[in-house]
């Protein structure tokens, strides 16, 4: 009787790992979602670099789809509630999946428990860039003008609440002056407020902004965080000319709502990771002046954990120095 029992074990444990291990199997068999919750020719066009790569790796179509609004809250919630299978992801930036719960009270989500992430993409260098015609050709002039013009001078940012937003309101206090808060719907419709003349200035990503500073549309005067991308190997720290100045990391995951199969999950690293390492797609990712991360699930929920450290830090002294998000 006994080794009956042992047999029965062995076949119910035999049934529930190929189970368990079915969804990998079978996964995809059919196309992939993944929501950008930002404009187009923003943080999609890292997704959109690795796209056919893992279509031609996972075997099925991947469609993107921008669905922004409210600092990238809306698309954001929509994968939150979307069926946990692997067919609906979340591509976005930490400045609006860490930053949103912090500061926006309609957030019904937290990052960490409602989201599981597969593998980070970009670590973006945040640059300060200003308009063509803005007077000021270094740090140290901008420094000056904004001293001069206390109130004056005004700062785009992609969102209310944004790393971005808060590294201007930072860059402020470091320098004892008032500064105008300009929000918008995106990095890309303030870059093109920047180009236009209607900001002065901003703390954008390298990535998205490299086009603009190409042509001679924007000046880059300083680099807040990062590696240099490739294009601005002279920038000067912003860091190191204005000591006790932090600037909140900003990067890119991958990302799909929790209760997914992780046997999808690891799957889904795999493929990404790949995709990161092929030499076709980092020369497209280096065309931008970008350098490709893919690190392993357990990493990535390391970078994502420290970032909400940092990040709530940020927001409580920026709350106590009475600055409002909604």
């Amino acid at each position: 009787m006994k080794a009956l029992f042992q047999r029965l074990a062995g076949v119910a444990l035999c049934v529930a790992l190929a189970v368990s291990s079915a969804p990998a199997q079978q996964y995809p068999d059919k196309p992939i979602n993944i929501v950008v919750p930002f404009p187009p020719g923003g943080a999609d066009v890292y997704i959109r670099t690795a796209q056919p790569f893992a279509e031609k790796a996972l075997g099925q179509s991947i469609v993107v789809h921008n669905r922004s609004g409210a600092n990238g809250h809306i698309g954001t919630e929509s994968v939150r509630t979307a069926k946990p299978d692997g067919y609906t992801l979340l591509f976005n930036v930490t400045s609006s999946a860490v930053m949103n719960p912090l500061t926006m009270s309609s957030a019904r989500y937290d990052i960490e428990k409602d989201f599981l992430p597969i593998t980070d993409f970009i670590h973006t260098a945040i640059v300060l860039v200003v308009r063509k015609d803005f007077p000021a050709a270094t740090i140290q002039d901008l420094i000056a003008y904004v001293k001069a013009n206390p109130g004056k001078v005004n700062y785009a940012s992609p969102g209310l609440g944004s790393t971005t937003h808060l590294t201007g309101a930072s860059l402020a206090k470091a320098l004892g002056v008032a500064m105008i808060h300009v929000p918008y719907k995106g990095f890309v419709p303030g870059i093109q407020a920047l180009a236009a003349g209607e900001a002065d200035m901003g703390f954008m990503a390298s990535g998205v902004v490299q086009t603009q500073v190409q042509s001679g549309a924007l000046r880059v005067l300083a680099m807040a965080e990062g590696t240099a991308p490739q294009g601005y190997p002279a920038l000067p720290d912003l860091m190191k000319v204005l000591p006790g100045f932090e600037n909140i990391p900003s990067i890119s995951v991958l990302w799909a709502p929790a209760g997914t199969p992780r046997p999808i999950i690891e799957k889904l690293n795999t493929v990404f990771v790949e995709a990161m390492r092929a030499p076709d797609v980092r020369a497209k990712y280096a065309e931008l002046g970008l350098e490709p991360a893919g690190h392993s699930i357990a990493e990535t929920e390391k970078l994502i954990a420290n970032m909400v450290s940092v990040a709530t830090r940020h927001v409580n002294d920026a709350k106590a120095a009475g600055i409002k998000f909604e």
